[in-house]
């Protein structure tokens, strides 16, 4: 089944490959970061907040992690999105876990009771509402329960290959982004937001992450927007062409990977 956004601020195409790139990185980040995910409050039992929770994949580990005793509500603008993240669900089984309609300003959740509000790259696209989703996050929060974030700098992704074509596509994506207005270069600046927005700035670590060649076949966010750049005139049908062969040459070259930088930030409330 592929699921297409039905508003303009979803950028991302939800095709059954993409929702499968959405699994495996949720796959991913609970093996990399299921330390720290403990560390600050995703264990048994735990009331999660996942706040701009997408089509549901991280949502649904997360759900695994805190039990039946624990609970996650997925908070989700985009009707598509929503109806991708509870098909997420109930494929899972679980019960312990639901989607409902809010932006990152406006939940909908009942404040102050909340052991870790989870913002995994959502700040990337707010724009400069950031601090008010910050400020927002801060109000669910139980005292001692933590803020959470995930994001990107896409002014440091590196190709491992020399391929012309794919590194036009990672530009013009960069700049599509940015021209929407767009936090391309977040992740570096996480910690000081979350120490801006009260918060006592527990943890802030950037690593980089390897995308390999395999993982590319299933597309990414590059490709996931190129219907919304064709639609603003960002590219061209010729370049959406050339883009989708650089796509599959890069992935089909042993050995080639797409390196991006990601940054993990957590604050608590005193």
């Amino acid at each position: 089944m592929a699921v297409r956004p039905d508003t303009p601020e979803y950028a991302l195409d939800l095709s059954e490959a993409e929702r499968m790139r959405y699994r495996e990185m949720a796959k991913r980040a609970r093996v990399q970061e299921g330390e720290r995910w403990q560390r600050y409050g995703v264990v048994p039992g735990a009331r999660i907040a996942d706040v701009g929770c997408g089509p549901g994949a991280v949502l649904v580990a997360l759900a695994e992690v805190v039990g039946p005793n624990g609970s996650v509500t997925g908070v989700e603008p985009n009707a598509t999105a929503r109806a991708a993240a509870l098909e997420e669900i109930r494929s899972s089984g679980l019960d312990n876990a639901t989607v409902v309609a809010g932006d990152g300003t406006a939940t909908t959740l009942d404040p102050g009771t909340y052991d870790v509000v989870m913002i995994r790259h959502v700040l990337f696209h707010v724009g400069d509402a950031v601090q008010a989703v910050l400020a927002h996050a801060v109000t669910l929060l139980r005292p001692g329960g933590h803020v959470y974030t995930v994001d990107v700098d896409l002014t440091g992704r590196r190709l491992s290959v020399s391929d012309a074509d794919f590194d036009e596509q990672a530009q013009r994506y960069v700049e599509f982004q940015r021209d929407r207005g767009n936090n391309v270069d977040i992740g570096p600046k996480l910690g000081p937001l979350l120490a801006e927005a009260g918060l006592e700035l527990r943890d802030h670590e950037g690593t980089i992450q390897k995308v390999p060649g395999e993982f590319l076949r299933l597309g990414g966010p590059m490709v996931a927007a190129r219907h919304e750049m064709l639609a603003a005139g960002a590219i061209t049908e010729d370049d959406a062409r050339r883009y989708d062969a650089a796509t599959q040459r890069v992935a089909a070259t042993p050995n080639a990977a797409l390196f991006v930088s990601q940054y993990i930030a957590v604050g608590r409330k005193g």
